[in-house]
């Protein structure tokens, strides 16, 4: 799905350097490493956002939550349908989907709201919704435990594996009970240089 050989993102007066590694289908991947260490900085890479030397291949359709999502000043409902419209997909056939993920979820009620108007956690779970609607092959979180109490992290738990059969999660976390119960594999990164 993504393989890694050779990468290395240089940013300003560092340089991130990433050991080779493949990230397998049907698999929930945990990025771990200190803070600093270049968590972020990997999922950015493989949601085309930095630049990088070395090779990287991406044969998938990839989606990227980051911590502090951006939403829209729309209703929760048109929030997660964005990604259907854009790719022009019939958003009636996604209908039923959005009900389960948001009950899941426990957002359900709020679909008619303006997403402007959540909670931090809630904003967190209609992004973690509107990335997993469409359907995609990878699903890159950063960070999605933020802002949810213990109940909120365990819905979502279950909700990941219950999809990890057909969406392959990138995973960075801090929470360990969240790491635990998701991880199916383990990548460290931890290759920092400081450039003078």
């Amino acid at each position: 799905m993504i393989e890694i050989k050779d990468l290395k993102v240089k940013m300003k007066s560092l340089e991130f350097v990433f050991k080779d590694f493949t990230f397998e289908k049907g698999k929930i991947t945990i990025i771990s490493g200190r803070n600093g260490s270049g968590k972020t900085t990997l999922l950015r890479v493989f949601a085309s956002f930095l630049d990088y030397e070395g090779s990287l291949k991406i044969n998938a359709n990839v989606t990227y939550n980051s911590q502090e999502p951006i939403i829209f000043n729309r209703t929760v409902y048109e929030n997660i349908v964005y990604p259907l419209k854009v790719r022009k997909l019939d958003v009636s056939m996604y209908d039923k989907k959005i009900i389960e993920y948001s009950n899941l979820l426990d957002i359900k009620h709020l679909l008619e709201t303006n997403a402007l108007k959540l909670s931090s956690g809630e904003k967190m779970k209609v992004s973690i919704v509107r990335s997993i609607i469409f359907d995609p092959d990878i699903v890159l979180l950063d960070e999605p435990t933020t802002h949810l109490d213990l109940e909120s992290i365990a819905k979502l738990t279950d909700l990941i594996n219950s999809l990890k059969d057909k969406i392959a999660f990138i995973i960075v976390t801090h929470n360990k009970t969240f790491m635990e119960d998701l991880v199916d594999v383990e990548y460290k990164v931890g290759g920092k240089h400081v450039l003078r």
